[in-house]
């Protein structure tokens, strides 16, 4: 389908769409609305004739309370019984007699009259101004679709609302023999255990807002009828004049269409003239741009490919996508070859450490006999692995728990054994800063007289200083001091870290080897000697056995002569 008829169909399409759309939230708002005031209306109306209904029970009420307290101000009405005075109620209805008759003839409305009837079963009439046959009988009548008596229906209502209260309910109507809706108000009198009541019948509000809602469906339905023959008027004028601008811009597209579908095949294209003023033209000056543009695109492109990663490239604007992806892309490839430098940086390292990790604890397993050759050998491959120059390994010696101190047992310096003698204690100098505080320190500012290195070619202070402390759980038992011209990197001092707790547990080791060594020496020299001591026991207590026997011999030679 061409765009010059997509252009007025589709148009036509939403402008129908929104019209029915229009349409119809109009309608439904209307209704609402209108629906609202017919339910106000009733509402308003009930409120009304619930009003009057209470003005004129209450107006009865108060008649008959006047009445009776007029009748109990008059002495005559109180008789003598063994418990005292009380209210003759039978002198005292004869007294309400002209009240209740002045009842009968009140009238409200057009037909509105106020009856009484007890609230006990069973729920004997006392007033009826419209039937007086009923009077002083019991009547039923049963609610509409209920097995409930209207004089019962009423005394609930007292007992459920605290002595007055509304009832709704459909009752004869008079001259009829149709159930019609009444809404009835009464209200307890409870000195004489009387029901007052009057009621409406309600009919016409219904018939009132029936009434309003057949006028709504009607101003709906013609509201409808106008709507549709406007919306048809429109759409068809809207068609035609779209479909004679749709004519004039076509044709412009159609040009710039045929421009790019040469453009995507790969064709070079001259920039196209200029022919309008409008957004038509202002489309093929963009078109003008982007033949530009491509050029510029695949030159940039194919130095991405050749690996030229800052080959120069300028996009055609700040919102040009392409040429900011372009960028973007550029960049994304520094990044991911940052990052694989980056990861093959870090796998050498890994790689080293391990490497590392692996050499001392093969060189501390094979030297862990002799405790100052392993010192040597740790120390100088620590140096050589770390590429320092100068390193020394200090011991803690606690045999004098009065005097503990640190003894440099190895040390090295390019790549020689060096013999030194030196002793530390806790808090003298870096290397006891490092036995009390538990923690390394890193210096790359090293004082001058520090320490001076010297080679054939002269003497230099050193760039950087790792001191490290060899630690058994919360010990220190050792310190490990290294010096270089470079600076430390992380990563090397954290191999040092790591690798620093094998080497104090094989320092440990040999440590607590060599004390086992003296101590069984020594136990040996004592079991010699114990044993020459039991053998020379034996030989005296042969001697002494061999005496006492020579003297029991001489003893018995002794009596045989006395006798």
């Amino acid at each position: 389908m061409k765009i010059r008829t997509k252009l007025p169909l589709f148009t036509s399409i939403i402008v129908l769409i929104s019209i029915v759309s229009i349409t119809i939230y109009a309608i439904y708002d209307f209704r609402m609305k209108t629906l609202e005031s017919i339910e106000l209306y009733r509402v308003e109306q009930t409120n009304i004739i619930k009003n009057q209904l209470k003005d004129n029970v209450n107006n009865a009420y108060k008649i008959i309370e006047m009445a009776h307290e007029m009748a109990i101000s008059v002495g005559d009405f109180k008789q003598k019984t063994d418990t005292g005075y009380v209210e003759n109620k039978v002198t005292i209805s004869n007294f309400l007699r002209l009240t209740l008759e002045n009842i009968r003839i009140m009238r409200y409305r057009e037909a509105g009259y106020i009856w009484i009837n007890e609230i006990e079963p069973p729920y004997t009439v006392i007033l009826h101004p419209i039937r007086p046959e009923i009077e002083s009988t019991a009547q039923v009548f049963y609610i509409k679709d209920t097995q409930q008596n209207v004089y019962e229906a009423f005394a609930e209502v007292i007992y459920d609302e605290n002595g007055a209260g509304f009832l709704r309910y459909d009752f004869y109507k008079p001259g009829t023999n149709e159930k019609i809706p009444k809404l009835s108000y009464i209200r307890l009198y409870e000195p004489f255990g009387w029901i007052l009541g009057t009621g409406v019948y309600i009919d016409y509000i219904d018939k009132m807002v029936s009434l309003k809602t057949e006028q709504l469906y009607e101003q709906t339905n013609k509201m409808i009828k106008y709507i549709i023959v406007f919306g048809v008027v429109l759409i068809a004028l809207s068609t035609i004049a779209l479909y004679f601008i749709g004519k004039v811009i076509t044709d412009s597209i159609y040009f710039v269409k045929e421009q790019l579908f040469q453009m995507s095949k790969g064709h070079i294209i001259k920039k196209s003239p200029k022919m309008r003023k409008d957004e038509l033209g202002e489309m093929t000056n963009s078109l003008n741009d982007l033949i530009g543009g491509v050029n510029s695109y695949s030159e940039f492109a194919l130095n991405i490919e050749s690996g030229n990663l800052d080959a120069d490239f300028k996009p055609l604007s700040e919102n040009d996508n392409l040429g900011v992806s372009l960028l973007k892309m550029r960049q994304s490839l520094k990044t991911a070859k940052k990052e694989e430098e980056n990861r093959r940086i870090e796998t050498e390292r890994r790689n080293w450490a391990n490497e590392g990790y692996t050499m001392f604890s093969d060189l501390m397993r094979k030297s862990s006999d002799d405790p100052v050759l392993m010192s040597f050998e740790i120390i100088n491959n620590l140096v050589n692995y770390l590429n320092a120059i100068i390193g020394g390994l200090f011991i803690e010696n606690d045999d004098d728990k009065k005097n503990p101190h640190f003894e440099l047992i190895a040390s090295t310096a390019y790549n020689r054994r060096k013999f030194k003698q030196k002793i530390v204690r806790r808090g003298e100098g870096l290397i006891g800063a490092c036995a009390l505080e538990k923690q390394k320190i890193y210096l790359t500012n090293v004082p001058n007289d520090y320490v001076e290195i010297r080679s054939g070619l002269g003497t230099a202070n050193p760039n950087s200083i790792l001191i490290v402390p060899l630690m058994i759980e919360s010990n220190v038992i050792g310190i490990i001091e290294l010096a270089a011209f470079k600076k430390f990197k992380e990563f090397e001092i954290q191999f040092v870290e790591k690798v620093s707790e094998s080497i104090a547990a094989a320092v440990y080791s040999a440590k607590i080897n060599v004390r086992t060594s003296g101590l069984l020496e020594g136990v040996k020299i004592f079991d010699d000697e114990k044993n020459k001591l039991i053998a020379n026991i034996k030989d005296k207590e042969k001697q002494i056995k061999k005496l006492k026997r020579q003297l029991r011999i001489e003893n018995s030679k002794k009596s045989i002569f006395e006798i």
